[in-house]
């Protein structure tokens, strides 16, 4: 049995108290107790707290986000069904269903105070958006879709709302809730099927 090293138990453990309590709420003190790692440990990998969530935004939440959202469809696949084989999957996970989307929440958190948490959390969403308006521009291509849609714009649209259920608060989300609303936006999307 492999032996995780401090400094895994560290970026797993930040990722678990800043999805669930933010950044400003997460002491590292909870972080070190949590992780059962010694202060100096966090030092000597990280340096400081902002290093260790940087790092940790790098190695989890995205990784995590490429999980959640998977706007990549095998050859055979259409887009439709990709999609709603995304929106599935994302039903069935129940922290994201309960806490939200970790990237947004870190966006609305930390991008208004600091520049560099901003850059980092613009880039991974800029990544998403390309990849569901390239699926979608598929769709068009391979005449699933008419050419009214606009994948730039539509990629937006169905981002941001799907943000915007992730974002209930945990008493107003469940699975079938989230399945209810999201069926509103795939409806919207099939509105445009040929």
């Amino acid at each position: 049995m492999k032996k995780t090293s401090a400094r895994e138990k560290l970026l797993d453990i930040t990722f678990d108290e800043v999805y669930i309590h933010g950044y400003a709420a997460t002491s590292v003190d909870a972080i070190l107790k949590k992780a059962g790692v010694p202060k100096g440990s966090l030092y000597h990998h990280f340096g400081s707290k902002k290093a260790l969530v940087l790092a940790m935004i790098k190695e989890r939440l995205f990784v995590k986000i490429d999980q959640f959202f998977i706007f990549e469809k095998k050859e055979e696949e259409c887009v439709m069904h990709r999609i709603r084989s995304t929106y599935a999957a994302m039903a069935k996970n129940q922290p994201l269903i309960t806490y939200g989307c970790p990237l947004y929440r870190l966006m609305v958190e930390l991008s208004p105070v600091d520049r560099e948490f901003d850059a980092l959390l613009l880039e991974k969403y800029e990544e998403q958006h390309r990849k569901l308006a390239l699926l979608l521009g598929q769709g068009i291509e391979e005449g699933e879709f008419s050419t009214a849609l606009q994948p730039e714009a539509f990629a937006r649209y169905l981002l941001s709302a799907t943000w915007g259920i992730l974002s209930l608060s945990p008493t107003l989300s469940s699975p079938v809730s989230f399945l209810e609303q999201s069926s509103f936006l795939l409806k919207q999307l099939a509105s445009y099927k040929i």
